[in-house]
């Protein structure tokens, strides 16, 4: 399993809006896939995570920090995406669904490992549910 932020460099308009971190896990970092510290300052910015055409692809807001951070590529769910409430999104290779749900971070990862043993399943977006926010990419 193969999980991946936002790459990097990702093109941050300069009236993006700022903000600055005042409590621990409540900004995630969708380049590193970290949390903001309580004073780190993140960029407010609309993503679209699509490598394939289809009609499901939209942009949507995601926070990165406004310092440079690496693009994550990690082989288990980060912290970060454990601790939150997830909608977990699987597509085949044209970008059609072939099943959501939405699970609590800390059960994500058994049921990532199923889906990604299905053919049908070529990538999965991970959302925070409740806001909707893009928050990862996995792949097998």
């Amino acid at each position: 399993m193969r999980i991946t932020g936002i790459p990097a460099p990702l093109t941050v308009p300069d009236d993006a809006p700022r903000q600055v971190a005042d409590a621990p896990h409540a900004y995630p970092c969708r380049r590193c896939l970290t949390d903001a510290e309580p004073g780190e300052v993140l960029r407010l910015v609309a993503y679209d995570p699509w490598t394939v055409d289809s009609p499901y692809r939209q942009h949507g807001p995601v926070f990165v920090h406004d310092a440079p951070c690496e693009t994550a590529v990690v082989a288990e769910l980060p912290e970060q995406q454990r601790r939150r409430l997830l909608s977990v999104r699987a597509f085949d290779a044209a970008g059609l669904p072939t099943t959501a749900e939405v699970l609590p971070g800390d059960e994500v990862t058994p049921r990532l490992a199923e889906l990604l043993d299905e053919p049908s399943t070529a990538f999965v977006h991970l959302h925070n549910a409740a806001p909707g926010c893009f928050a990862a990419r996995v792949d097998r």
